[in-house]
């Protein structure tokens, strides 16, 4: 999906955060509303105003920074909407501006529909996820930005609450789970997202604080698939499906565009490698193929 940059800058400090610094302290001046309207009515026109999968027709995937600090977050909301009318917007956000249930109301009337908001969980309590957004405060205005975006969302609106999984954040699988299932399980039009972190912006600066390998995360996975079958809607991202075990592979997706993937030699007479997301570039080089095998039944 095209990746629409809405603001460069955020409130949280997250140890595994996909940006680079030079983006974060960047100039926000391109991302006010005037200069993101020409940008994107240059996209519509046809040229790639976006770099990155600018010509997927997808979702518009409104990425940061974090875009609901931008001052014109709402009316950017609500021109995007007015020109791409039926089309997804997909907001990624770290949940906090949506604990004041005014402006969450407000965002949810101006993206309409079909509209997607997606936001991290780190941990089950304070202490756990402020840990890894490192802002204390983080996790009680998180949750309450998702209680408010549960209860103001309208049909044809959808709620996507994110686990990272790296070494900071893969002991918190269990209770984060139980804990959605507790909060949330009332509620229709959402999902609940694992996935594996990315080697990209500073997290892949190689931290032995981050750094776990797949094999490792997948197992953390596979040790909670009780838990998961427990969820209306549950998705795997960036996982390959030799590591899950097979009651969890349906659930995993084909999470990252093709110059995003890896297939080692080991892949090459896997049964299900036309549905795998395979290993990442980066993820190969740091980590090798430990656990990769092929599975010889689809």
């Amino acid at each position: 999906m095209p990746d629409i940059p809405v603001w460069n800058k955020c409130g949280n400090r997250c140890v595994m955060c996909a940006n680079t610094v030079s983006f974060n302290r960047g100039p926000s001046a391109r991302y006010r509303l005037r200069a993101q309207i020409g940008r994107f009515e240059r996209y519509l026109a046809g040229v790639p105003a976006y770099a990155k999968n600018a010509g997927n027709p997808a979702a518009l995937n409104l990425t940061g920074g974090e875009p609901a600090q931008n001052p014109d977050f709402l009316k950017l909301l609500a021109y995007f909407r007015k020109r791409t009318p039926g089309r997804e917007l997909a907001l990624l956000s770290n949940g906090r501006r949506f604990c004041d249930a005014d402006f969450a109301k407000a965002a949810l009337l101006a993206g309409g529909k079909p509209f997607s908001v997606a936001v991290p969980l780190h941990g089950a309590g304070p202490a756990s996820h402020d840990a890894v957004t490192r802002v204390p405060g983080s996790f009680r205005q998180t949750l309450a930005g998702l209680r408010n975006l549960f209860a103001y969302k309208r049909p044809g609106q959808t709620v996507e609450i994110r686990l990272v999984l790296h070494r900071g954040s893969v002991k918190n699988l269990g209770p984060l789970l139980r804990l959605l299932l507790r909060e949330f399980s009332g509620f229709g039009g959402w999902r609940a997202v694992a996935l594996h972190y990315e080697l990209v912006g500073r997290a892949a600066r190689g931290s032995t604080a981050l750094d776990l390998g797949l094999e490792a995360s997948a197992a953390a996975v596979n040790a909670c698939a009780p838990l998961i079958k427990k969820f209306g809607e549950f998705r795997l991202y960036h996982f390959p499906l030799c590591l899950l075990k097979p009651v969890l592979r349906a659930k995993a997706w084909v999470s990252l565009p093709p110059e995003d993937r890896a297939y080692p030699p080991a892949c090459g007479a896997c049964a299900v490698k036309g549905s795998c997301v395979g290993l990442t570039p980066r993820g190969l080089a740091r980590f090798g193929t430990a656990g990769v095998r092929p599975v010889e039944e689809k």
